[in-house]
């Protein structure tokens, strides 16, 4: 990933996927491709590097930019999980449903 600086702005290269997380309250994301599903307590998020699990409490999304693929989600954030595209947990859920 390649961060430019241009006068106190940072601009991350296109297709780069950046995940922060502030205070363990506020996540922002880039590359986000789709969210798959959610409710107040998990979101699964297709990115650029794959599917990304995100568990806490209260989870809320704050800005959604779908032309951008830029994801803002608030709440009490308690895990996050990677799964490759092709190992996914929507693998493994159909797996579990027809065996």
């Amino acid at each position: 990933m390649t961060l430019h600086q241009e006068s106190n702005r940072y601009t991350i290269t296109s297709g780069d996927h950046l995940v922060t997380v502030r205070n363990r309250k506020r996540m922002d994301m880039t590359s986000v491709k789709e969210i798959e599903r959610f409710d107040q307590e998990e979101f699964y998020v297709r990115t650029s590097q794959g599917h990304l699990l995100i568990r806490g409490e209260e989870l809320r999304i704050v800005h959604l930019d779908v032309d951008k693929g830029l994801l803002t989600l608030e709440g009490n954030v308690k895990a996050l999980q990677y799964d490759d595209e092709e190992n996914g947990l929507t693998k493994g859920f159909l797996h579990k449903l027809f065996g």
